[in-house]
Formats: C-alpha cells, structure tokens, sequence
C-alpha cells in the first residue's frame, strides 16, 4: 500500500540544488553516494523540521475545532473550512478530508526517520557525537509522527524500517496501547543517544529537555487513553472483536502518568519562566528566552511560512479615514477568540486586591452595574463596558484584542480596534457600527462577508508584534517571530497535570500552578475566591497559559480529559461560542462603515450603550460532540478497501461519514 512507503531517492527531494560546500548537488547523487557524505546526514534530518503537527498553524486551525476560538467562515480557504469539521463532514474517499488530518505525509515522513536510522550509523568519518544528535533526532521525529497519527485515528500500523517495494505493505494495525509504548520507547531511544552526543545542539534543534517534556505529553495522553480503556469507552460502540482489542489497555493509567510525571520533573529547575510573557511571542526575540527549550524560529530572509500578521487584524477601515487617505487593515480574517476563552482570564477587584472572574470584581458589580441573565450570562448598561478589560491576567493582552485595544499595542487613532454595535433601530440596521465588527451594513445581527471580519468581539494578538509601511498600513510581510514546539510552561503544566493524577502531591502542584500564575501577576490559588477546585484551576491555566499557540493545546486536551473520564458527550465541543455584543449609538453615515465612531455623550440622540454575552446564532458556529464515535476519525474507504486488514474505527462500522 503505497501510503506508507515512499521511494528511496524521494529522500533527497527538498534539499538546496547548490550546495554552499561546494559539493556536488543532492539531487544528482545516487543515494549510496549520498551516504557515503558525512556533511549530507546533517542535511538529511533537517527535512524534519519543516514539520508541524497537523491542525497547528498560522490560522490556528486547531484552536478553531475547540472553545477557544470561531473562524472564518470562508470555505474556499482550507485553513477555515470550520463548517465541515463541526458538521463531522468526513470524505469517505480521503483520509485527509477537510481538516488537514496527517495520513500519506506522515508516513512519508516516518519512512525518512527509519532511514535516517538505518543508514547514519554507517555514514563514512562522521563524528560519533554529531551521528549521536543525529540519531536522537530521527528518533524523536519518528515518535511525534507517531503521536500525531494518534490523535486522529488512536492504533495505527507501526512500521520501523524503511519499507522497500518488495516488503509486505499491506500492515494491519496495532493497538492504541502498542503505538503509545512505540512513542514512547522512541523517546528513550533518543534521550540514549543525546546522553551520547559532546556538543550542545544549536538553537532551534531538538535537545534532550524537549524530548523529556514532549515524551510527558505523550504519556499524559496515553494515561487518558488508559482510562478511557477502564471505562470501556470503546466497547459500547462497536460489536467487533478485532476493533475493540485496537483500544485495550494491560497496562494502567498510573503506569503512564508515573512516566509523565518522571520526564516532566527531569527538566524542572533547569529553565525558568520568561518574566515577560509577551517577550515570547510578540518580539523578535522570544527564541532566546529563559523559557525557551524548543523554538521554532521564522524571519524574512531565511524561513517564512508562519505569520499571523496576515490574518489577525480587522479587515475593515482603519479609524480617521477619509476621502483621500482610506488605509484598511486588509486582513483576511482568522480564528477569533471566543468569550469563554476572554472568561478564562481573571481581573484584579479593586477593593480586594484578588482576582477573580470578571464580572465578579467590585468595579464590575458597583461601578459598571453587571447583573447576570437568566442564562447566567453578564450583561449591563454602562458608559464605562470598558473596565471589563482592566487590570486583567497580563497574558489577556498579549494574546486577545478587544473593544478599545490597539493593534501591536501602538497608541495611535488608526490602530484602535471597535467591535461595537449601533443598534439605536434594532428592527432596522447596525450600518453605523464601528469598523471592525462582523456585525455592520447587516439586519439583525446578521453575520455577513463570510465571517471575514471578528463575530465574537475579539481579534488574536499573539505573534503580532507590528510591522508597518511608511504611511501608517500594515505591512504584512514575514515577521521575525518564534513558535515553541516545546517551552517551560508545559513541563511545570505536564508535571502538575501528573503529580495531581498520581495523588499525595498536591504541595508540588500548587507550587506549579502557581508558578504560572504569578509570572501572569496573579497571587496564588484560592478556590474560596474564584469558587472551585485545584483541577478546575489546573485546566483553566493549561487554557490560558497555551491560548492560541503552536502545536495547538486545548482541541486535544479536551479530547483526553472527556475521554478519560467516559464521557459521550464534551460539552465545551458541544455548543455555540459566545460573543461580547456591545451597543451603543453610531455617527450616522450614508455610507456604511465610512465613519464608524460613537456618539459622544452630548450628542441628543446618544443613549447610554449596553452589553450582554450571548451563543452567537448561526450555523457555521454550531458544534457538535455527543457521541464518543468523534474521538476518532474513520478511515477511509478508499484505505479500507485496498488494504483489507485495517479495522475501521469502533462506531464507524456502518455509519455515514457525514
């Protein structure tokens, strides 16, 4: 079965036809020549790091199937087609489908590690060290494929050498329990080889620590898959034999989470968080932070492909356009975050000095007057709605523009973000609203322009650090900016998450979480104050601390923990988003959107603006996971039918892809 083989010379695609040693081109050496070259095997491994885990990026696809954020509804971009992956609308001919799933690729890509494992070792006058780093890559590469293929279709065929076209293809699968062991031992492997190597590895290459920390994730997921086992989560969905066996465990969630809590720890005390949380993302230099163990590093003149900068902003007008200067922020749109992600982020209560949720604080209650709805929702009638963005957790403004922020943090007219809402005639039009909300030139609360413009009040922030033309326009180019495939944050994360799993620990995993908090300057845990438990708060950190982040969280995070608790149902996946409507009265225009501005409080026909969260109203945003056949996806018919010893998923039977 040709997906998980590639030819052997496909190895040699991809790498520079002019090589700066003077050595002759990769492309027109054979392969035994190529590893005959000891400077090629460096070339080699580094394919690797084009890779990204699926769902994860600069659209934040991932982000878009969870709570945290609601997309663009532009079904011709691949990077929004949310639509189809709330409707679970599978392509029963492709694996891949709609959602950028890793099939074909990520067995290419695991046949290259196999190779690189198979041939390094007899490189001709490589170093022993530097054939050390190489192998620990390989070896750890082999693994987060591995793992990716995981979280889409659980068991899946384990293949360890570099298959030829006379080796068996058609592989049955292995089971869930089997593919995490691999993952894991993988990881091992490569922490063998890393103990080996003399020489400390670049910057930006992957080092023991982040194999630690990502061999901790792995694990933390392999404990929820356990548990699930325990709950036979699995075996009310199908009446196969052979499926069911795909997702037994021997093997008990403590096993895993004694793992986990081992690889995270070995890191900890070696690195610190960054006092600065913004420094990560929204500088240039966030890849040489404290906190930084594996960065992913992009700048204009050597790697591009991941800039935000081209979504994150409003599409529409910026403020003090006029007739002869109109700039626009020319966005395209992106994943927008939601209210209950902007909830996640405490505010300090001016009386107390605590933090707590917002509309709990004193100055929400007393100064702005909020009240909650019948649906437990805030809502209130206030000149002053902006105090609910005040003295909120640091990590709110670096990761989410609201209603009075401006872009990149630059004070200037242009760069103010309006998400307001004229709603002075509710049973007419909301044409006067400010520039940057979907809701304008609509009837009722309408969404329109395919969702290219923020719906739930909110814009993303993070790895915006600001570029601009000289008239004031943004420039959109590739930012010098990093992702972290692994950062400090997650070993303290991953070691909480374990340590409260395993019991007896709860000192470690306050100390860890409050860690997190006070680096965000909120004082440390007290469920009297913010009403529940230390999990609770574990979760709402993990949510904040990973917001809009590469390799992509909180989708999966949900996945495990509902399933490791036996849940059919994920309620955060579930139901609509919300969104913060603000209304107040408009300048009036017979253009819509030309002006854009609030009434100001001497203006007769002004009135006081109110707001009120609420489910935003429209198909593209309604989710749905209640049943347990949607923790995995199914394979494909076309997979199915050309190799017939693939079991398909439990519940996938004989049931409609969409």
């Amino acid at each position: 079965m040709k997906r998980f083989y590639i030819i052997a010379l496909s190895a040699l695609i991809g790498f520079s036809s002019c090589d700066p040693l003077g050595i002759e081109p990769t492309t027109d050496v054979f392969e035994e020549q190529f590893w005959k070259n000891a400077e090629l095997s460096r070339s080699f491994v580094n394919q690797f790091y084009t890779w990204s885990p699926a769902g994860a990026n600069q659209a934040f696809q991932s982000e878009q199937w969870s709570d945290n954020a609601v997309g663009n509804t532009d079904r011709d971009q691949n990077t929004f087609r949310q639509l189809d992956f709330n409707d679970r609308n599978y392509d029963e001919l492709n694996a891949i489908g709609l959602i950028g799933a890793p099939w074909g690729n990520a067995y290419q890509q695991i046949r290259q590690a196999n190779l690189g494992i198979e041939r390094i070792p007899n490189v001709v006058d490589i170093v022993e060290s530097e054939m050390n780093q190489l192998l620990g890559e390989c070896y750890a590469f082999r693994a987060q494929f591995y793992f990716d293929l995981e979280r889409y279709w659980g068991g899946v065929p384990i293949i360890t050498n570099s298959l030829t076209v006379f080796d068996e293809t058609m592989l049955p699968r292995n089971s869930r329990e089997e593919v995490f062991d691999q993952i894991l031992s993988d990881y091992d492997k490569a922490l063998e080889h890393f103990a080996k190597t003399t020489n400390k590895p670049a910057l930006g290459y992957i080092n023991a620590d982040a194999v630690q920390v990502l061999k901790s994730r792995a694990a933390l997921t392999a404990a929820n898959a356990a548990e699930a086992s325990a709950k036979g989560v699995y075996e009310k969905l199908t009446a196969s034999a052979e499926s069911k066996a795909l997702y037994k465990f021997a093997k008990d969630a403590t096993h895993y989470y004694t793992i986990a809590y081992n690889a995270s720890k070995a890191v900890l005390g070696k690195y610190s968080l960054d006092p600065s949380y913004r420094n990560l993302f929204n500088t240039a230099e966030g890849h040489k932070s404290v906190e930084s163990i594996w960065p992913i590093m992009f700048n204009e003149i050597n790697r591009t492909g991941f800039n935000p900068a081209q979504y994150a902003r409003p599409q529409g007008l910026m403020y003090g356009a006029t007739s002869a200067f109109s700039p626009s922020f020319g966005g395209n749109g992106n994943a927008y975050p939601t209210q209950g992600l902007v909830d996640s982020y405490y505010q300090k209560d001016e009386a107390t000095g605590k933090w707590m949720q917002w509309w709990k604080t004193s100055q929400s209650v007393n100064d702005m007057g909020v009240t909650l709805d019948a649906n437990g929702n805030p809502t209130a009638t206030t000149a002053d709605y902006q105090l609910m963005y005040k003295d909120r957790d640091a990590r709110f403004y670096t990761s989410i523009l609201y209603d009075g922020a401006y872009y990149a943090g630059v004070e200037k007219e242009m760069y103010l973000i309006g998400t307001w809402i004229d709603y002075s005639e509710p049973t007419i039009s909301e044409k006067y609203s400010a520039l940057h909300t979907e809701y304008r030139g609509t009837e009722k609360l309408v969404i329109g322009n395919r969702g290219m413009q923020t719906m739930t009040g909110y814009y993303p922030a993070k790895y915006v650090p600001g570029r601009f033309n000289q008239d004031g326009t943004i420039n959109a180019t590739q930012t010098s900016i990093s992702y972290f495939m692994v950062r400090y944050a997650e070993a303290l994360l991953n070691n909480a998450e374990a340590a409260f799993k395993l019991g007896g620990k709860e000192a470690e995993v306050r100390n860890s979480i409050n860690e997190i908090r006070n680096r965000a300057g909120l004082d440390n845990f007290d469920a009297a104050v913010v009403g529940h438990d230390l999990w609770t708060e574990y979760k709402l950190q993990r949510r904040v601390e990973f917001a809009f982040e590469v390799p992509g969280h909180r989708y999966f995070d949900l996945l495990r923990w509902n399933e490791a608790e036996g849940k059919t149902t994920i309620e955060e996946l579930n139901k609509p988003s919300k969104g913060m409507y603000i209304f107040r009265k408009g300048v009036e225009s017979t253009v819509i959107g030309e002006y854009g501005y609030p009434v100001p409080e001497t203006d007769p026909k002004y009135f006081t603006p109110y707001f009120e969260v609420r489910p935003i109203e429209n198909v593209y945003y309604q989710r749905t996971f209640d049943e347990a056949v949607f923790y995995k996806l199914p394979f494909s018919r076309t997979i199915i039918e050309s190799n017939p010893k693939i079991v398909q998923n439990p519940g996938w039977d004989s049931r409609s892809y969409n």
